[in-house]
């Protein structure tokens, strides 16, 4: 696993960081500012909402497909999911990897690990997101 942080905060001394630990066969879809994620430097929220818009509102029609609205596209879980995991994955990254890779061996083992650690060592798992999260969303 390749380990990252990321300062995202630092109020009195208590720093929080972006800990991501990434597959190393994951490591060529990841964004090259993926670690700005939550931070006050991050600027792909627009991206992220059309991309969104893109693979989901505009795919699905919301009277044909109310189950997939009702469980996916109007759950506020899942869309705050699906904005991280385009905030980090780069799409054309995405693409090419998906042309390379028509058959996946072990799909349960390509992991994307996403926690808030701080400063006196608390770590909190926020996501664990598979190929197969991405390749939903997408």
């Amino acid at each position: 696993m390749i380990k990252t942080t990321h300062e995202i905060s630092n109020e009195n001394g208590y720093i929080k960081y972006n800990f991501f630990e990434i597959h190393p066969d994951l490591e060529a879809l990841i964004a090259p500012d993926y670690n700005l994620w939550d931070t006050k430097d991050f600027s792909k929220k627009d991206y992220c909402e059309e991309m969104y818009k893109k693979n989901f509102y505009d795919k699905y029609d919301k009277d044909q497909y109310a189950e997939v609205y009702d469980r996916y596209i109007n759950n506020k879980q899942f869309k705050e999911k699906a904005m991280f995991i385009y905030s980090i994955i780069d799409y054309d990254k995405y693409k090419e990897f998906v042309e390379l890779n028509s058959e996946i061996q072990n799909p349960n083992e390509l992991i994307i690990s996403y926690s808030i650690l701080d400063s006196s060592g608390v770590k909190v798992n926020i996501y664990n997101i598979g190929i197969t999260d991405i390749a939903f969303v997408f």
